[in-house]
């Protein structure tokens, strides 16, 4: 196929391929939504954020509570950065099934077309040996970058590390040029040649992120480790990707490359320094360790419109915490594209600490709530992934006994994320009880593993990214 021809294909079928944000729930009408509660500087600043909690006073009784954080970058134009990038692809054997391979040609063939002379490019694939099949080029022969992505070809094994590495290494060259430094890793299974150890995995791509590159994932089908791609996209700084069909892998890539070249924060971080008798249980979305004494989230970056959602639980020792209140104080720091400086910006929220043995009453609390439904969905999703019908009976008392009331409060809210939260649990309660019935629950179901695939990914879009639409 000519150039001009493939570039007509493509530009028809970015016209096509229109990926949809999951909501089975309502819109709330923008006259109807609450304006954020934020200072005047964060009004101005490129990035702007909340943080509440669930409770405005804690007893000798509380012993955990939630506190929610809401980071959302402005919707600005700017003159984009040049773009450094290596694209690694799993050429594996199951890469042959369904056409998978085929659909990863379209997907390099869509990036090349999208980039532009200031941009440099390699592409890298992996089977149990790694090859590079276009080192780091400037985009400027375009027909050699199509010829060489049309010799992509699957079979063998897995070496996911060797490819990962081989993606970086790529990069080194141009760490010490302008602009963004990123790899998009591509996979349909398991690491089985190579380093295979997850938290091996996540320390390499911790290394490249420290060098000043960052790390997208996306894994197609139902064979690969989710919780693995999602931490390496974490620990990379970038975004983690599910594909359930073949044929959506274009439509992924052109979503990624769209961030990409839409960044306006940049090496985002928060800080939340724990006071005594205060520790840092869960961050929902997070699969990393927490330190007792301080947490440190590194958000990676964030393109215009771009929103994060962060939900922390918090444990508390009544003896231990002193003083008339807790005060939690929580740092935001981000490198400002369009000011070419780093931003620090802090806030705090007062929560009472009322005399041992009193009552407080308070009306029910939206965090609260919110956090229930987040947990709510977490029990969804280890009852898919544990095959777990005790857990999944549990849904389904909540689904009848509480969720009409939360859903009350979700709505009242007018908070749309708030909102996705419950329309999701009630969908995913419904799947849930369906593979139940159908007598699909189990580990050889293939609709189990699409299912445990889906929530996990939503869960994760749920608290990374939330306004781009998947």
């Amino acid at each position: 196929m000519t150039y001009p021809a493939r570039l007509t294909v493509c530009m028809l079928r970015r016209r096509l391929l229109c990926a949809v944000w999951f909501s089975t729930g309502l819109l709330i009408p923008a006259s109807a939504a609450f304006a954020d509660h934020e200072s005047e500087d964060a009004k101005t600043s490129t990035l702007s954020w909340t943080m509440d909690s669930s409770h405005s006073a804690i007893t000798s009784d509380t012993s955990d509570f939630y506190v929610r954080l809401r980071i959302k970058a402005a919707n600005v134009k700017i003159e984009r950065q040049p773009l450094t990038l290596a694209l690694v692809f799993d050429r594996s054997g199951s890469m042959k099934e369904e056409a998978k391979i085929g659909y990863v040609r379209e997907a390099g063939h869509l990036v090349v077309d999208n980039l532009s002379k200031q941009d440099h490019v390699a592409f890298v694939a992996f089977n149990h040996q790694v090859q590079t099949l276009v080192p780091l080029h400037p985009v400027v022969n375009r027909e050699y970058l199509h010829h060489r992505i049309d010799e992509l070809f699957a079979e063998g094994q897995t070496n996911l590390s060797g490819g990962l590495l081989e993606g970086c290494a790529q990069l080194h060259t141009r760490l010490d040029q302008p602009g963004l430094h990123h790899v998009i890793l591509l996979t349909d299974g398991l690491a089985n040649r190579g380093v295979i150890d997850p938290q091996s995995l996540v320390r390499l791509v911790e290394k490249c992120t420290e060098r000043g590159i960052t790390v997208t994932a996306i894994g197609v089908g139902t064979e690969y480790n989710e919780v693995l791609l999602s931490r390496i996209a974490d620990a990379g700084g970038g975004r983690y990707a599910y594909v359930a069909q073949p044929d959506e892998i274009p439509a992924a890539f052109q979503r990624e490359l769209g961030a990409l070249l839409a960044i306006v924060a940049q090496n985002v971080k928060l800080t939340i320094n724990m006071p005594a008798g205060i520790e840092p249980v869960q961050v929902y979305g997070s699969e990393e360790p927490l330190k007792p004494d301080k947490l440190e989230l590194l958000l990676g970056d964030l393109a215009s419109s771009e929103e994060r959602v962060l939900l922390v639980k918090l444990r508390v020792d009544y003896v231990q915490q002193q003083g008339a209140s807790v005060e939690l104080t929580s740092v935001l720091t981000f490198d400002d594209v369009e000011r070419a400086e780093r931003i620090e910006m802090q806030q705090m929220v007062s929560i009472q600490r009322a005399a041992k043995g009193s009552t407080v009453v308070a009306k029910p609390s939206p965090v609260l709530a919110y956090a229930h439904l987040v947990e709510a969905v977490d029990k969804i999703s280890l009852a898919v992934q544990g095959m777990d019908r005790k857990l999944a009976a549990e849904v389904q008392q909540i689904r009848q006994r509480e969720f009409s009331q939360l859903k009350q409060v979700a709505w009242d809210s007018k908070d749309q994320d708030f909102v996705n939260k419950a329309f999701m649990f009630e969908h995913y309660a419904r799947e849930l009880q369906d593979l139940i019935d159908r007598g699909a629950l189990h580990k050889h179901s293939n609709e189990r593993a699409q299912l445990q695939k889906e929530l996990h990914y939503r869960r994760y879009l749920m608290e990374h990214h939330s306004n781009h639409r998947h």
